[in-house]
Order: C-alpha cells, then sequence, then structure tokens
C-alpha cells in the first residue's frame, strides 16, 4: 500500500555546484559592500563553502541580512560551532547557513578574544541557536548576550571546573577522582532546582511565556485551586528511548511546560577525538549512533577526505552508497518498531526486528561486527566485500517491500493509529526551519530538503529517486516519510547493486592507506609507508572543513580542524537528534501527556548523539 505524500517543493535548489573563488559569491560581494570593513576576511574551504570572518560586534546584524534580504535568504542555521585553536589564540565561533531558496551555503567566522568571549544570540532569528548557542556556552564559556536561557545543557549545570572542549582542560579533566566526589558534595543543588521552578513558574525567560492562571479571587474553571503539577519522565522511562529526562508542568493532562534534560551519558567523544588519530576517530563515530552506525563511518571519513582532496576508487563509492543506504533502512525499521510499540502496536515491532536481524547478518558477514562496525577507512573501507554478500543483500532489499506493505496495512489506515497521530505534533514549514529541523522531521513539514539532492555526495546526483515530504507536519506525516524513505532506499541499492564496477576499493596511495602486507613483505618502500603511517599516523594538510551527509535523523555535520598532524584539532558532530529534541516543546505543550509520548516517538532520537 503505497503511501501518499505531498510533491516535491518546486523552488529547491537541487545540486549548486561548489564555489571556487569565495569573492564569486553573491553573498560575499553583497556583505562587503553593507559591512564594509566589518569583513575582515574571505576564503573557501575544500568543499567550496565561502567562509567569512567577521567583526564580533557586527555578527548579529550580518546573520539578521543573510536571513532576510531576498538576496540571500538563508533560512537555514545548520549548526553554531565553537572551536579553540589553542595557546593564546583566540576562541572562534562558526555559524554554518544554508539557503532554501538559492542552493547556496555560507559561513561566518567570528574570532573571540579569550578576555572578551561575548557575541550577541542570533535565537530571535533562528529558535536553532537556542540549544546550539548553550553548548558552545557550556563547552566553551562563550557568553550569548540577549540569550533567553543561557545555561549549562550536556553538564551539570553547577559544574564549576571549566569548559571541557577548551584546550586549557585536560583530558581527563582539572582534579582527580576524590577531589571531584568532595568538591560534588560541597555543591548544593537547591540554586539548580530553584532555577528550575522558576523557569517553570515563567519567571524566568526560557521558551514561551506562563499561564498566568486564575485571576486573584476567581474560581478556576474545574473548580481547583488551578495550581499545577510538575512532574518527571525520564530519565528512565521506556519511552524516552534511552536517558532522556523531560521536566513537565501539567494543568490536568494538558502539557504547559516541558524542559528536556540531557547529558546522562557523559560519552566526552568530541574531546576524545582531539587525542586520537585521524582513522582512531572512527569507532567514535559508530558509537554515537549505533542505531546506523555505517551512516556515521561514511560521513566522517568524507569530511577528512575532503581536507585531504583524495578521491576514492568508483568501487568505494558505490559501496559506500550501499551501506549507507541499508543503515538508513536499520535506522527507520527501528524506529518503526519501537515508536508503534510505545503506542502499543507490538506486532510490528516484530516484523521490522526480523528484517533488521538481516541487515545486522549483512554487517556481520562484511565486517565481523553487528552493531558497532568501524568499517570505513580514510581513503577506502576495512576490506572489499566477500563472496556472496551482493546476493545476500540483493535478497533483502528485494523482500523488503512486502513487509513495509503488510507494516502499512497494519497501521497506516488502522484507527487508532490515525486517532494517536494526525495532528499531534504540529510543526509548519516555516518554525520547522527557524528550529533547525532537518531529515523526515523537515521532510513531514513540506520542505523537500535532502543533502543527497540539495548538495549529492558520493555520486548520489547519478541516482533515480525521489524526496517524500509531508503536507500537515504531525507525526503522521513523519510516519509515512519515512516509510516512504525506506522505498526509495530500496531503489538505491538496487541501482548500486546494478552498477557496481569492479577494481580496487581503496585509493592507491601509501600516504593515505596501508599497503597489503604481501607487498609490504617484499617491497621496502612499501615497508617504509607501512612504519610511517603505524608509526606517525595519516597527516591531514591544514585546514578546516564543515562536511555534512544525509543521516537517517536528519543532516548530520562534521566541522574539522587539522593543523598538518596526525590528530585533529577540532572534531565536531553536529548530530541531527541534538537539534531536533529541540523542538519537542513546541510540539507537546498545549497537547496531552499521552501526545509526549507520540511526539518524542516521531523525532526519532538517540541518546549517544546528543550526549556526544
Amino acid at each position: 500500500m503505497p503511501s501518499t505524500l505531498a510533491p516535491s517543493i518546486p523552488d529547491l535548489v537541487i545540486g549548486a555546484e561548489p564555489l571556487i573563488d569565495a569573492e564569486q559569491s553573491p553573498s560575499v560581494q553583497a556583505l562587503r559592500s553593507r559591512f564594509g570593513e566589518a569583513v575582515r576576511a574571505v576564503r573557501t574551504d575544500p568543499v567550496g563553502t565561502p567562509v567569512i570572518t567577521i567583526e564580533p560586534a557586527r555578527v548579529h546584524e550580518a546573520l539578521s541580512f543573510l536571513k532576510t534580504d531576498a538576496g540571500q535568504s538563508y533560512d537555514l542555521l545548520l549548526d553554531v560551532m565553537g572551536a579553540d585553536p589553542g595557546g593564546d589564540l583566540v576562541i572562534q565561533v562558526w555559524y554554518q547557513l544554508w539557503s532554501m531558496q538559492h542552493g547556496h551555503m555560507l559561513r561566518l567566522l567570528v574570532l573571540l578574544p579569550r578576555s572578551e568571549l561575548c557575541v550577541q544570540s542570533a535565537v530571535d532569528l533562528y529558535a536553532a541557536a537556542d540549544w546550539l548557542g548553550r553548548e558552545v556556552y557550556d563547552m566553551y564559556g562563550v557568553h550569548f548576550e540577549g540569550h533567553p536561557d543561557l545555561r549549562r545543557i550536556l553538564m551539570p549545570e553547577n559544574y564549576d571546573e571549566g569548559f571541557p572542549l577548551r584546550k586549557d582542560f585536560p583530558l581527563r579533566g582539572r582534579f582527580t577522582r576524590s577531589e571531584q566526589v568532595r568538591r560534588a558534595l560541597n555543591r548544593s543543588m537547591e540554586d539548580v532546582y530553584a532555577r528550575e521552578e522558576l523557569a517553570l513558574a515563567g519567571v524566568l525567560e526560557t521558551g514561551a511565556p506562563a499561564d498566568p492562571g486564575p485571576e486573584e479571587g476567581q474560581e478556576a474553571p474545574d473548580g481547583l485551586a488551578g495550581q499545577k503539577m510538575v512532574i518527571n519522565m525520564g530519565p528512565q522511562h521506556p519511552a524516552t528511548h534511552g536517558v532522556l529526562r523531560l521536566v513537565l508542568q501539567l494543568d490536568g493532562e494538558t502539557v504547559v511546560r516541558c524542559i528536556p534534560h540531557i547529558g546522562y551519558l557523559h560519552t566526552g567523544i568530541e574531546k576524545t577525538c582531539e587525542y586520537r588519530e585521524w582513522n582512531q576517530v572512527i569507532p567514535y563515530t559508530d558509537r554515537m549512533d549505533y542505531l546506523a552506525p555505517m551512516l556515521y563511518n561514511v560521513g566522517y571519513v568524507l569530511a577528512v577526505e575532503s581536507l585531504l582532496g583524495a578521491d576514492i576508487t568508483p568501487r568505494c563509492r558505490v559501496v559506500r552508497v550501499i551501506l549507507s543506504e541499508l543503515n538508513r533502512i536499520l535506522g527507520h525499521l527501528l524506529w518503526l518498531g519501537t515508536g508503534a510499540m510505545d503506542l502499543g502496536a507490538t506486532t510490528v515491532f516484530l516484523y521490522t526486528f526480523s528484517e533488521r536481524e538481516r541487515i545486522y547478518n549483512l554487517h556481520e558477514a562484511y565486517c565481523g561486527g553487528r552493531i558497532t562496525t568501524s568499517v570505513t577507512r580514510v581513503g577506502g573501507m576495512l576490506a572489499d566485500l566477500p563472496v556472496g554478500w551482493l546476493e545476500a543483500c540483493r535478497e533483502f532489499v528485494n523482500g523488503l517491500p512486502a513487509t513495509l506493505d503488510e507494516t502499512e496495512r497494519l497501521l497506516t489506515k488502522n484507527s487508532i493509529w490515525q486517532a494517536r497521530m494526525i495532528d499531534v505534533g504540529v510543526i509548519d514549514a516555516e518554525t520547522a526551519l527557524g528550529l533547525g529541523l532537518t531529515g523526515p522531521n523537515l521532510r513531514g513539514s513540506g520542505v523537500a530538503y535532502d543533502v543527497r539532492k540539495a548538495r549529492p555526495y558520493l555520486g548520489y546526483d547519478e541516482y533515480d529517486f525521489d524526496v517524500p515530504v509531508g503536507v500537515v507536519g504531525d507525526t503522521y506525516d513523519r510516519y509515512l516519510v519515512r516509510l516512504e524513505e525506506m522505498r526509495q532506499s530500496v531503489r538505491i541499492v538496487q541501482q548500486a547493486l546494478d552498477r557496481l564496477p569492479g577494481g580496487p576499493i581503496n585509493v592507491q596511495d601509501p600516504a593515505v592507506i596501508l599497503p597489503d602486507k604481501s607487498e609490504a613483505m617484499s617491497s621496502i618502500d612499501a615497508m617504509i609507508s607501512h612504519f610511517k603511517l603505524v608509526m606517525e599516523g595519516l597527516q591531514v594538510p591544514a585546514g578546516d572543513v564543515w562536511y555534512s551527509i544525509e543521516a537517517t535523523k536528519g543532516e548530520l555535520g562534521f566541522g574539522i580542524i587539522s593543523d598538518g598532524g596526525s590528530k585533529p584539532v577540532r572534531c565536531r558532530f553536529r548530530g541531527p537528534s541534538f537539534v531536533n529534541l529541540a523542538s519537542l516543546p513546541h510540539m507537546v505543550e498545549g497537547g496531552l501527556v499521552s501526545d509526549v509520548i507520540t511526539c518524542n516517538a516521531s523525532i526519532d532520537i538517540v541518546l549517544g548523539e546528543i550526549d556526544r
């Protein structure tokens, strides 16, 4: 039973060509004309994105111009990223912008002296700057003036040991374990709880205005005093899909306020990556979204390869497409099964997890791992596909549509399923863009933005597939979009299997890929290359890049800075779950408690990526 969705939005620019010279960009020329000497420098990064360094005092004005001017229309704030080059240098703040109308990417770069880590907040322009700004504040200590709720987001609110991603903060923390325990015991959480109560009462500006309640002397409509109740949903609640805590303020069964709390995992992946060689980072990527690990493996190495200027082999390119689309199906199947189970439809869980097991069998046959694959290498792959793998893959994708049809027969026209999802958690296109939503959550609101189409990578522009979009922007549309995306992934995999070329799977560059063992044992040049790669590590040219791919949950971005050595200076992961979760209060406030479960399931988060 095929899903009925809206056609793609016609004015989306598909596959815009990257710029060779940033000065040719109309946006750069417009900024120079308008802001003059406030534009301090202009350059182009390895993927052709103009990078504009602007004075901190003018950044808000520049962002406003870039968003509202008809010739610019940068309506999607993809990332706000902090970076510390080390030493006595400045703290960097990156604003990564995308224009839906013109199909252009742009980066504003702000350099803040360590003595003046302050810049005006952009929350009034982009709602996505709320959580993204809080993360930069939490990790680097950058103060965003005018931010409505500037407090720590990943670290505890009473954390006072510094800012973890700054270079002056050591890998294992500032204090010994015993000192950390002593300091923790001496700190009181009363101020944290008090601040939260004030936020719920509407005294602090943390989002929507508080409900004033009945006037003095006036009885509440239900005859009660009108006092609201505060409850915790999570962090152990089974429907929060991980250690997520939602503080809910309720008026009866109506949600008045919702404040998400994250940071319980404390994996510290981005900090750890600064102490690992480039290929050693790969195992950390698949532990962020362990539900679609190969997508994160592939996205990371593509970002590093853009800095290297490495051109992977045609066979490797197609193999990566096959693995990426299998993992897109893998993630959507888990979302469908667990999301249906959250609403009581347990039978669907059995269908989806049976199909997921077949993908895990393909994982295991290829790399030996089922969940954490670590399958890519900079310049290629762990190994070529084993004998019989392609036939097993083709058998899986040919059989999956029948399972999807059966799932739709169980759910799509089911009156209970529709009652729980239709007109629940509605987000219109403009609001979704402001919140920074990407992936199926944005496409469910009617915006046909898909990185595979907008900025094709791995040759996706050579494949025939559609971008499904919704009409209303509710949880039902998001369900239909993901179902159709699995069918489109099947189309892509079938095309990739048909066109898979022969030849090597790794680049033939001894400075990038280890030579074969037989070659290393028989050639002195190969042995030297092997020794240097193992002992010194891969050397990536100095530079920086912000690179993104289309993951299961949305746009997965990588902000990479290299100083020319064997380890990254900065390894930023723009996790789509982190940005998408910030939209949950908008979805649930004004709805029922039961709708919180539906909305949380519909945005499809994984806490390993959020708490990276």
